[in-house]
This record gives C-alpha cells, structure tokens and sequence, in this order.
C-alpha cells in the first residue's frame, strides 16, 4: 500500500498494487507498456515494489486489437480496497463503445476511483472515463485521433490536446500507446526517485525519457510520413546537419528539385515552409540537449543557432519563455 508525503508525493510502504483494466478490442500497449516499467521498478529495486493484476469484466482471456491475447481476473473477484492504482486501457471503437455500455463495469471502475490514490488511463481509454463522468472537471490527455470526439461528445470536460501525459492531483492520463510508458515512469519517479526512473528506461532501451508537457504531434514525423514518404530521407540528412548552414536551396538540391519546386511541395506536404520547418527542427534539438543537462552554448552551437542569445530569442518567441527560464523549469 501507499503512504502520504503531501499532496503529490506517494512513498511505498508495501506492495503497491496496480489494476489495469482491458476489455475485447483492447491496445496491448496500454497494458503491457505499463506492466513492463513496474517489471523493471521491481528489477531495479530488488524486490516486489509493484504488484500488476490484469482485469476485464468477466476475467479470462481477452483478444487485443492486434489478436494477442492477455489472461485477466473477473473485476467481481478484485476488491478495490485491496488496489493503490487502477488504470484504464483503450483501444478500437467497436470495443470501447461496449464497455462505455457496461454499467457494471462503469461502477467497479467508479468504486476503484474513490478508493485508490492514483488512477487514470491510457491512449483513448480516458474517453471511457469521460462517459462514465470520471473525469469531472480535471485536465486529462488521449490519443490524438480521438482529441475531436471527445471535444464534441465531452465539451465541458477539460481535455489537453496537446500533451503526452497529464497528471492532473490522483488522475492520470496518458495521450496514447507509448506514451502510457512515459506516464508510468514518471508514476514510477515519483515514487522511488529519478535513478530508478533512469534505470527502467535504460533497461527498455529507450531513447529518452518524455517529459508530460511534450506535445504528441511530431511535425518531424508527420512529414516523414506525408507523400508516400517523398521527404522522409531529406529530414534525417537535415536532423545530423542542424549545426550547419540549411538554405533552401541546399535542401532543394539535396532533394534533386528545383527550388520553387521543393518550396512548393515541402509546404504542401509539411504545413512549414523548409525555413519553418529547419527552426522547428532546431528547437527541438535545443530542448532535447538542454533537458539533458547541455549549457546554453553548446546547445545552441549543436543545433545551429549562432549562439546563446540567438537561441534565447528563438525560446522567447516559441514559449514565451528565455531559453535559461525554460531550462530552469525542464532540465
């Protein structure tokens, strides 16, 4: 079980015991995702930290949206007195409009909630929550493809479109898929402190750790993607040249087009032109290097920027914050 520190700190004193409920149609990534940081706290900590049950509503085997199946307990046997956590998977649209319809599946979640310390979901699982009235008011996250649904079906409810993750007092939410790790490692930081966080990540093989404010739309990806992937080699030539000059017409005869002509389809299939799109890039670089403890000069000469002062402007206008006010609040 949990203890109190204050208002957002959690100590474990036992055993805490994590629910992740799934349902038919689930996303095995909303359970298996979590259930493998909790696996590496316990790896970590050299002991039984997290408890992980499984549960559906009848128990069994249920068949995820990939066809993987995962065996699970009926929520009937799983008291939630006995639980610290429980958290919600999502998953396709025919599965979760059923379990939006399972009353009694709605109470067992709902009693979970009132009894537990922290609770939440997954992906699009926290469009379940809201048609069940568990969301109440707080900021929450889901995927993106579900961000225009849940804005028309739960006006009132105070979605964040944005973010990764959301944690928002004993509510937590996660924007979708990989994301629902993020989410448990910062739960998991929380509770045991940064080196177990950075431990777990290490172990899955992780590129970094995402902080929840980081946005869940990739314009760096979505381009890649956009035209059959017609850009898709150019950009990762663009990511390892970032501290180099990038003209449009360096990237234009890099992609074997005229100028005009890459102007014009770099912008339709982008939605920056190439100069947006090289400073979009190069902030992103500048926060990924600064969260990671780089000082303001090396950050801005690895990512292109003619120096601190440039990239503090650059900060300025993006965030409304200096690039040495961001870092104090993210690094």
């Amino acid at each position: 079980m949990l203890g109190r520190n204050d208002k957002n700190t959690y100590y474990s004193a036992m055993t805490h015991h994590v629910a992740i409920f799934i349902f038919p149609g689930f996303q095995i990534l909303d359970a298996a995702g979590p259930a493998s940081v909790y696996e590496g706290a316990n790896l970590a900590l050299g002991r039984s930290a997290y408890k992980v049950s499984i549960v559906s509503h009848s128990g069994g085997a249920i068949r995820s949206l990939s066809g993987l199946e995962l065996s699970s307990r009926p929520m009937a046997r799983l008291k939630s007195a006995t639980l610290d956590s429980v958290f919600l998977a999502g998953g396709d649209e025919t599965g979760m409009r059923a379990i939006m319809r399972d009353k009694a599946a709605a109470r067992w979640m709902t009693g979970a909630f009132a009894k537990t310390l922290r609770h939440g979901s997954v992906c699009s699982g926290s469009a379940i929550l809201a048609s069940w009235s568990l969301i109440k008011g707080r900021r929450f996250a889901t995927h993106w493809s579900a961000v225009a649904a849940v804005q028309q079906n739960w006006p009132a409810e105070n979605l964040d479109p944005d973010s990764i993750f959301v944690e928002d007092g004993t509510l937590w939410t996660s924007a979708g898929v990989t994301t629902g790790i993020d989410m448990t490692l910062a739960i998991v930081e929380r509770d045991h402190g940064a080196d177990i966080a950075r431990q777990i990540a290490q172990r899955l093989v992780l590129p970094m750790r995402r902080a929840g404010w980081q946005s869940q739309y990739s314009p760096l990806l979505d381009t890649q993607s956009a035209r059959d992937g017609r850009y898709a080699d150019l950009i990762a030539w663009m990511s390892t040249r970032l501290a180099k000059p990038l003209t449009v017409e360096t990237l234009a005869d890099r992609a074997g087009e005229s100028v005009r002509t890459f102007h014009r389809h770099f912008t339709q299939a982008s939605g920056f032109t190439p100069a947006e799109f090289v400073a979009r890039q190069r902030l992103e670089c500048a926060q990924s290097l600064i969260r990671n403890g780089a000082c303001l000069k090396e950050a801005s000469a690895k990512s292109g920027f003619s120096d601190a002062a440039h990239l503090s402007a650059a900060f300025k206008r993006q965030f409304g914050l200096s690039a040495a006010e961001w870092r104090s609040l993210h690094a």
